[in-house]
């Protein structure tokens, strides 16, 4: 992979030639990071749920915005994860 994925484009600066140290010590850094960038994310995502919810729309018409099913919809507006991830 020669670039990020969107929306990390960002982060290409990790693979810019010169100091390879350097790169490595910035690309474990971000990898550490990773896990609270993920819980960011998932509140961010949560809290936005529920701002649709509270406009009044149904677990269904949320899921159908986000393109996941009404249980899932529901599941991250009560801020459970699913997948083998949830528990690590």
């Amino acid at each position: 992979m020669t670039t990020p994925p969107s929306p990390f484009e960002g982060l290409q600066h990790l693979s810019a030639p010169g100091d390879p140290a350097e790169r490595a010590k910035a690309a474990g850094a971000a990898l550490q990071a990773v896990p609270k960038l993920q819980q960011w994310l998932r509140d961010i995502r949560q809290q936005a749920v529920g701002e649709m919810r509270d406009e009044g729309m149904s677990h269904a018409e949320v899921g159908a915005v986000l393109g996941v099913s009404r249980a899932r919809a529901q599941q991250i507006a009560e801020g459970r994860t699913t997948g083998k991830r949830a528990g690590e």
